[in-house]
């Protein structure tokens, strides 16, 4: 029996994707009709009208997400597809008239007909799984799919919040969460109509991976609370997710493009550590942060150090496997306080302290205001946690708008550097070097 380490990766059903391409529509009538093949109703004519309706919109939906699954350079080419089945009240975050009824039974039965092999839940993993028969990715080849073909209706709510339910994940001891559905605010408004701004623009961006486009994305910012009892607010995390640049592989950076140009991959200096010591200190860290005694050629674990630190609602005993990968042989809980501790006096009480949530609200507001700001100079930009990716051409007057909205909202400009695109030619270079 597999563990829960050993499962494929699964990627969440997009209930608000659908078929915008003759092709993707093509696909979706072909599984329409075996479906309805295999579908016996007593129902009058015009009843089957309205449930053949119904079953089109999933259909599509599914048809969108099966494309996405095949196609996507940022997913992982053994990921499933999970579906919640489950019956429960419509929240926020649902799209409005989706049939969600319809859902379990028609993968019943495009698994009967032989379209996908269906994944029961497992401990601990609460959907049904859906992976792609060698039927259905044959036709979609033959219907000759691509991602421009999927489209995405609009009206997805950008503005999630969860909750720590007092629990943790089985498999890496993570806070698990939950959904909230919380009551409307002016604040909440605010926040919805900046994304909304945000997602119309970059809507109509050209984005593209190895000279194809890609699923139109839909940004959402993250918001988080500590305790399932806490009145529902803005104030931690806040991080954007959901746009599909930001999973890719760095080594597949360079096959980016936007508006036909080059990207160039910009980002904020030692931001997260810099954010902290503006908010204990008020001022910038002396020197780099991140250059601490014993890990000097290993600044992938300092980083990892730090968030780990400052994100942990209480001491570190023991290291995760995944840092203990990226620090020295023989490095321990205690030697990475201590270490981090030494060099970062001022930073040492708040280790532990669960600042981090808190950090990364201050990381999005900037980023939802430089988002905003290259938007009025007609920048479209990928935005990552700490950074953008913008046309080539664009990066003198993206690092000047980094540099401006920064100063706005911290009182003190942070630094900003670019990152280098590894392109295949410059590994050959340092291959024959």
């Amino acid at each position: 029996m597999s563990s829960h380490d050993d499962l494929p990766p699964a990627v969440f059903l997009d209930p608000w994707l659908t078929a915008k391409g003759d092709a993707l529509k093509g696909l979706a009538e072909t599984i329409i009709e075996e479906v309805e093949r295999k579908i016996c109703s007593g129902l009058t004519q015009k009843a089957r009208r309205d449930a053949l309706a119904r079953r089109r919109m999933v259909v599509e939906n599914l048809a969108a997400n099966f494309a996405a699954l095949a196609f996507s350079p940022h997913i992982d080419s053994e990921s499933r597809l999970a579906a919640a089945t489950a019956k429960r009240k419509p929240n926020r975050y649902d799209r409005p008239g989706y049939p969600q009824d319809l859902l379990g039974g028609m993968l019943r039965t495009m698994e009967e007909v032989g379209l996908i092999v269906r994944h029961p839940y497992v401990f601990k993993r609460l959907n049904t799984t859906l992976e792609l028969s060698p039927s259905l990715i044959t036709s979609i080849g033959r219907h000759r799919v691509r991602l421009h073909d999927i489209g995405r209706m609009v009206g997805a709510e950008p503005i999630w919040l969860n909750a720590r339910t007092g629990k943790v994940d089985f498999a890496d001891g993570s806070p698990l969460k939950q959904r909230v559905d919380y009551g409307e605010t002016e604040e909440s408004r605010v926040l919805r109509a900046e994304m909304d701004d945000i997602n119309a623009f970059l809507s109509e961006a050209d984005f593209r991976f190895d000279g194809e486009a890609q699923v139109p994305p839909a940004l959402r910012r993250m918001f988080l609370l500590r305790s399932l009892k806490d009145t529902a607010a803005f104030n931690l995390n806040g991080r954007l997710f959901g746009g599909w640049w930001q999973d890719l592989k760095s080594g597949l950076r360079h096959l980016i493009t936007i508006d036909g140009e080059p990207i160039a991959d910009l980002d904020y200096s030692a931001c997260f550590a810099s954010l902290a010591y503006v908010r204990v200190a008020g001022r910038l860290c002396d020197g780099d942060p991140y250059d601490i005694p014993g890990l000097e050629d290993h600044r992938d674990g300092a980083k990892g150090g730090m968030l780990s630190l400052l994100s942990r609602s209480k001491g570190m005993e023991r290291l995760t496997p995944e840092l203990k990968a990226k620090l020295p042989e023989g490095w321990t809980a205690r030697h990475l306080v201590e270490a981090f501790s030494r060099r970062h006096p001022l930073l040492a009480d708040t280790f532990g302290q669960d600042i981090g949530v808190e950090l990364m609200a201050t990381e999005s507001r900037i980023m939802v205001a430089l988002l905003l700001e290259l938007e009025t100079l007609g920048i479209p930009a990928m935005p990552l946690h700490d950074g953008v990716q913008v046309a080539e051409s664009a990066k003198g007057r993206a690092i000047e708008a980094m540099a401006e909205v920064s100063e706005k909202v911290l009182g003190m400009m942070l630094a900003v550097k670019e990152k280098p695109i590894v392109r295949p030619m410059m590994v050959a270079r340092r291959a024959a070097a």
